[in-house]
């Protein structure tokens, strides 16, 4: 039964003394009435009042955010952008939702909020992925300490600093092109944690993962562990060394395929996935195992950030993949990384929009007896045969807004190959040199 409004007023007036303030009372009839009447209302829709308010607070409790690069690509016959063309070139979704806070038991704070992060990685490097890049429950402040927060399910494998340029990162990056760098996801667990000193701030990011490239797969038992240890002694420099170790990877009817990526590559058998063949000390060689022994990764970033003048990124990693059958088949990979971005307003104020850059980075064996497939979408080309891809970009940059970049990136690339490969193998490696007017927008 709906609530009698008019009888309500009246009891309350009669029950108010006689010297009560009359706009005291009024007040207080307006606002009983403003609550009878929602009371109403509520009863009217069957309660939806409540869905709205739950709607409501899920609005609160999740952000939607991502990101779309597109553009006009082109370059020379062996750059894999021939022929030229409009492309697609990255687009993602990320959904990050508020979990809760202050989490006890007892009077022990066990975490002080809990979230949820998500990456649809729709289209990479101009392919359509669709798949997952980042999906995992971040536990932050765990036992109420700025020193451990807990990720768990898949992320970006920790080491060094070239993953951050990916995923969520790859819009505000400054080049069209990726580095070649270490990344790539895996699923486990990641720690990290932060402090400041009299000499600046620290930390550490540590993880615990499958070790495998494909989505939920494991070769092997064996976990890979990774540790990042960084330093920021000064507002404008930062410094971190990393290290990873993988344990056994495939087994005797797959392929190893270990997670961390250089680039376009990463631990593969030598032979695999290709039907080039492999040249070594100057012969053709047959496949190798596919089991590997274990993988492991050293690497040291420095970053000189002058705000809103100019950035410099030197780096150095060095990773070894252990095969199966002994040293014969073993590899070693190098690569470092000089990257100089110099920013308008250091010159003048109407430029603060606009930015130019210089990039050198390189990866290889740097062994001409002893190559590897350094960009896997050469596999079909030129196989397990480079000794070294080395890249040199320059590019024009300009943020129309916060939210819209224009890049204008060229890019020349030389392939080295191992001695002893065929004119066919050699004559694929020439011509490397690409180009690239790209349009992005994230939100």
């Amino acid at each position: 039964m709906k609530p009698r409004r008019g009888a309500v007023i009246a009891a309350l007036a009669l029950a108010a003394p006689a010297a009560s303030d009359e706009a005291a009372l009024l007040e207080k009839i307006e606002q009983l009435e403003q609550r009878i009447q929602e009371l109403e209302t509520n009863q009217e829709s069957g309660g939806r009042t409540s869905e709205a308010a739950r709607s409501a607070d899920w609005s609160r409790r999740v952000r939607i955010g991502g990101s779309a690069n597109t553009g006009f690509f082109g370059g020379e016959p062996d750059s894999l952008f021939d022929p030229d063309g409009f492309k697609i070139w990255d687009a993602r979704l990320f959904v990050d939702a508020y979990l809760g806070e202050d989490v006890r038991m007892g009077d022990t704070t066990l975490f002080r909020d809990v979230g949820l992060s998500f990456e649809w990685n729709l289209v990479r490097i101009g392919d359509l992925d669709n798949d997952v890049g980042d999906l995992y429950v971040d536990f932050q402040g765990v036992g109420d300490s700025d020193w451990v927060n807990v990720q768990v399910g898949r992320f970006q494998i920790p080491v060094g600093e070239s993953y951050l340029h990916y995923g969520r990162g790859y819009a505000s990056q400054p080049f069209v092109s990726n580095n070649f760098g270490p990344w790539w996801w895996d699923e486990g667990v990641r720690a990290y944690g932060s402090g400041g000193s009299e000499i600046g701030r620290f930390g550490y990011v540590a993880s615990v993962s499958d070790g495998d490239t494909p989505f939920n797969s494991e070769g092997d038992s064996d976990k890979q562990v990774t540790l990042k240890l960084f330093a920021e002694p000064f507002p404008w420099l930062r410094l971190s060394v990393s290290g990873l170790r993988t344990g056994e990877l495939g087994s005797r009817t797959s392929n190893a395929s270990g997670a961390l990526w250089l680039g376009e590559t990463w631990a593969r058998p030598i032979g695999a996935s290709t039907t080039v063949a492999t040249f070594q000390d100057g012969v053709a060689v047959p496949d190798g195992p596919t089991r590997m022994r274990e993988s492991w990764f050293v690497g040291a970033d420095g970053i000189l950030d002058f705000d809103d003048r100019a950035r410099l990124w030197l780096a150095y990693g060095r990773y070894h993949m252990d095969a199966n059958g002994g040293s014969f088949y073993d590899r070693t990979l190098h690569y470092w990384i000089a990257e100089l971005i110099l920013r308008g307003v250091w010159l003048a104020e109407p430029l603060r929009p606009f930015y130019a850059g210089v990039r050198a980075n390189a990866l290889g064996t740097y062994d001409g007896d002893e190559g590897y497939v350094l960009d896997m979408r050469r596999n079909s080309t030129l196989g397990y045969n480079m000794e070294s891809l080395t890249a040199y970009s320059g590019v024009i940059g300009w943020d129309i807004t916060s939210w819209l970049r224009l890049r204008s990136e060229y890019t020349h690339q030389q392939i080295d190959l191992v001695r002893g490969v065929t004119q066919t193998i050699r004559g694929a490696a020439r011509d490397a040199d690409f180009y690239a007017i790209e349009l992005g927008g994230d939100f």
